[in-house]
């Protein structure tokens, strides 16, 4: 770890996944020089996390490209060395004005975007401008994208690389004390944007995208022959084929077919197709975020990337439980680690200047942090006539990686 203590900047600090990673970076606020908040909602102390533990300073500001003056301003007033974009402003403003500020390094979670073209071609079209970098920054870092990809990556290095991959993911999570099919335990802006607004997509290879019309809510598969060999349950769900930053920089850095299944509780799917089907739309009031801190959750965030070979199907799997947790839903946990990972990543190594993404970083700390605090399950089962057969072998938790063993 390189001895000079950096600043970090954490845009929308005010979010519940922001509160998720303040909680556990009282656990590393040593290694850092300054600590800076922006957000456009005030900062709330609770038993979890106040601005004194953490040791920081805070100021509101509204991410958006009437404010992007100001927000360089906040660069060259705090000197950030590391600017976390935890905000759902979009990815393009943010990133641009980094960039332009030319001393710090960007982390962001997803591709959030203002484009009126579909995620993979916005994604593609913004990162295809040619652009002199001066610094390294990590894009698409948490559970997914981000950990997924070092899980990939991982299976790659044993197994080589597959003909196909799919990823999947069930969240059971649901209130514990009453009935509310409104919930959605992450952004709930974005959760719209890829259940309703956006198509449903699929890579069919390096830059082949197919998609399907209107939106994932309405393009769904029952997930069963995925997810049976590894979870029993009575029955099964309809997954939402949806398109996801993963999916999209995996298939062009390999050149094959990648998608995303993705379902949330039953009786909350029920409600999303209710409601899109009276209303002919859904927005952000139609749901309740469900963050586990003042309303306790149940259930699991069930994450899965299958590689699929001519002769067998490997699986990875993890999976974390609402009631072994106070501080944070499992689905915010999930995404800190990736998050940590990005950053320790950044004080460890000297990365060349340029965008990086998780899979490119399998020579850093980052595998070892992903697979020291994630108990990543591994399965590989003999394919046979393309169905999964007879199990082959079993790891409850894979490691991967060399260097000190970090705690989140």
């Amino acid at each position: 770890m390189t001895n000079a203590k950096k600043s970090i900047l954490v845009l929308g600090s005010g979010g519940a996944l922001a509160h998720t990673f303040l909680f556990y970076l009282k656990n590393h606020r040593h290694l850092f020089q300054n600590v800076h908040l922006v957000s456009r909602s005030d900062f709330r102390d609770d038993s979890f996390v106040a601005l004194r533990e953490v040791d920081a300073t805070f100021e509101r500001l509204n991410i958006c490209a009437d404010n992007r003056e100001a927000l360089m301003k906040i660069f060259e007033t705090r000197k950030p060395d590391i600017v976390l974009d935890l905000s759902d402003a979009p990815t393009e403003l943010v990133a641009e004005a980094v960039f332009a500020y030319g001393k710090a390094s960007y982390i962001c979670c997803a591709f959030c975007t203002s484009s009126n073209l579909t995620l993979g071609d916005a994604i593609v079209e913004w990162m295809g401008k040619p652009r002199q970098l001066t610094m390294p920054h990590i894009f698409f870092t948490g559970m997914n994208p981000g950990c997924v990809n070092i899980w990939t990556e991982v299976g790659i290095s044993k197994f080589g690389v597959p003909q196909a991959m799919v990823e999947f993911e069930y969240d059971t999570s649901r209130f514990l004390r009453w009935h509310r099919e409104k919930m959605v335990t992450w952004c709930l802006e974005e959760f719209v944007i890829e259940m309703v607004n956006d198509p449903s997509e699929v890579m069919l290879g390096r830059y082949k995208i197919k998609n399907s019309y209107p939106n994932s809510l309405y393009n769904r598969e029952n997930m069963e022959h995925l997810l049976s060999p590894v979870m029993k349950l009575e029955s099964y769900p309809d997954g939402c084929i949806v398109g996801h930053e993963e999916c999209i920089t995996l298939a062009n850095k390999y050149d094959m077919p990648c998608k995303f299944v993705y379902s949330v509780n039953n009786e909350t799917m029920a409600y999303l197709k209710q409601v899109y089907e009276e209303k002919g739309k859904m927005t952000e009031e139609d749901l309740v975020l469900a963050t586990n801190v003042q309303d306790s959750l149940v259930g699991s965030d069930n994450i899965f990337m299958r590689l699929e070979y001519a002769d067998k199907y490997v699986y990875y799997y993890n999976a974390i439980q609402n009631t072994n947790l106070k501080e944070a839903s499992c689905t915010d946990v999930q995404v800190v680690i990736g998050v940590f990972a990005a950053i320790f990543t950044l004080m460890m190594h000297d990365l060349k200047p340029g965008i990086h993404f998780p899979e490119d970083l399998m020579g850093t700390i980052f595998p070892k942090f992903v697979t020291d605090n994630m108990m990543i399950q591994e399965f590989v089962f003999e394919r046979k006539d393309d169905t999964v057969s007879l199990q082959q072998s079993y790891d409850p938790h894979i490691s991967h990686g060399s260097g000190p063993f970090i705690k989140l």
